[in-house]
């Protein structure tokens, strides 16, 4: 019988938890009031010691109408003659599969267990380390994407330093793309998702919960439970990230400071005006 209560929870924790036994051997752990603690619930899990999950809990595939969306909005919008894109925030390098026949990819990305993932997946590649508010190459590009990760700014400030060093190596008549998924005044409250992912004899359940503890703020937190059964083990772990809510209103302005002609798409990347969905910012340097 896999044990159901993973051997990473605390102590604190598990004196919280009840086991009961039915006769059969069979052991059930209810959680009672538990509490986890900042440290408990570290941030960017997700993009450090579970990095492994984005070989599970999404395909290469799911990137293809994102790839087709960016190779559209850069033909209608750019007019530099190069195909040099700059991916800031790439990940595990999905995108590059469909992009690196039409462009020359670069990709930087803060985690180093990401940057493995990518490096593996397009071995060809040039990757680099860096923070997207900091990081400084040697040129410019003829495009510039941050397609998720602009909602881990968490003020104004930040916002406006990492979308000044977006530009700043972006050329002039090029194109950048970035999005977000939720805004102020938009937000909903508690937005729960669930979905199921199983690999091989690895199987993942990922719940999502959206809670916006102080509405007075620019942020809010996206809390994840991972439910990973693999090679009959049970564990479980939890992840806590804050994220960014800003006003559209505002973030736009920041663009036109930056002198970044904007356009708004919905996040469905069909190529629709912004509507509900997003937005996905596509923006124009014209000088």
């Amino acid at each position: 019988m896999a044990k159901l209560v993973p051997e990473n929870i605390s102590k604190n924790i598990r004196k919280n938890l009840t086991s009961k036994d039915d006769g059969n051997k069979i052991t059930i752990y209810c959680f009672e009031e538990i509490r986890l603690t900042g440290e408990q619930m570290s941030a960017a899990k997700l993009y450090d010691e579970l990095a492994w999950t984005w070989e599970i809990l999404v395909s290469e595939e799911e990137y293809i109408p994102e790839a087709k969306f960016v190779k559209k909005m850069v033909e209608k919008y750019k007019k530099t003659p190069g195909n040099e894109l700059l991916d800031v925030g790439c990940g595990a390098g999905h995108h590059h599969l469909f992009l690196k026949d039409d462009f020359e990819v670069v990709g930087i990305d803060g985690s180093e267990k990401m940057l493995e993932l990518a490096r593996r997946r397009n071995p060809e590649l040039v990757y680099h380390l860096g923070d997207m508010r900091t990081f400084q190459l040697n040129g410019k590009f003829d495009v510039v994407m941050a397609m998720d990760m602009i909602m881990y700014n968490l003020t104004y400030s930040d916002l406006e330093k990492t979308l000044t060093n977006l530009s700043n190596h972006l050329l002039v008549g090029g194109v950048l793309l970035f999005y977000v998924e939720n805004l102020k005044g938009k937000f909903e409250q508690n937005k729960t998702r669930f979905k199921k992912h199983k690999k091989g004899n690895i199987e993942i359940v990922l719940i999502e919960n959206d809670y916006d503890p102080n509405s007075d703020d620019t942020e809010f937190e996206c809390h994840l439970i991972f439910l990973i059964r693999k090679e009959g083990r049970f564990e479980i772990e939890v992840d806590k990230h804050r994220m960014g809510l800003f006003e559209l209103d505002k973030m736009s302005e920041i663009c036109e400071k930056l002198n970044l002609k904007t356009h708004l798409y919905d996040l469905d990347f069909s190529g629709r005006k912004y509507t509900k969905e997003g937005p996905l910012f596509v923006c124009e340097k014209t000088s």
